[in-house]
């Protein structure tokens, strides 16, 4: 989880906004819930192997990753009025979330493919991230962006909406 995340989540939950931050398990000891502050938890959900793997081969365990989601909310009698996402993995899981929950959907991407592959930073980032955030950025209900710029590479690269 990155402090970003970790702090809007505990910022949120001082404010009285329930938050559950849901992520993969990466340690096979770590427990399932801890509790980040006021009204605040991080929620570990098998997906894969608990093993570390590449941000890449994450992608192929998202269905399984969502179900699993599903089945803790159901399971623990638990309701949601929104989805934040924070990443294109995790606005895959969200964008299939909403369809089931039909709540708001709402993304701030953490970078953007597109716009790395055009400045040629680092590794090529792959097809799919940049048709994921592509459609994430055409569908979900509300994009933030933390910048001009970055409102600008959304409408330039993914054809998002100026609004």
């Amino acid at each position: 989880m990155s402090v970003y995340i970790r702090e809007l989540a505990r910022e949120l939950g001082k404010q009285g906004h329930l938050v559950d931050a849901y992520t993969r398990v990466h340690n096979p000891k770590d427990r399932q819930v801890y509790d980040l502050g006021q009204n605040t938890r991080l929620i570990h959900l098998k997906a894969g192997n608990d093993e570390a793997i590449p941000k890449l081969a994450v992608y192929s365990y998202l269905p399984d990753f969502a179900h699993n989601l599903e089945n803790f909310r159901k399971s623990n009698g638990l309701q949601y009025d929104l989805i934040f996402s924070h990443y294109w993995l995790s606005g895959w899981v969200g964008k299939y979330l909403q369809q089931w929950w039909d709540v708001p959907h709402i993304i701030m991407f953490h970078t953007l493919g597109a716009v790395k592959n055009a400045i040629s930073i680092g590794e090529v980032e792959p097809e799919l991230r940049v048709k994921t955030e592509r459609a994430l950025a055409q569908n979900c209900h509300h994009i933030i962006a933390a910048t001009e710029q970055e409102k600008e590479n959304l409408i330039v690269h993914y054809g998002s909406s100026p609004e």
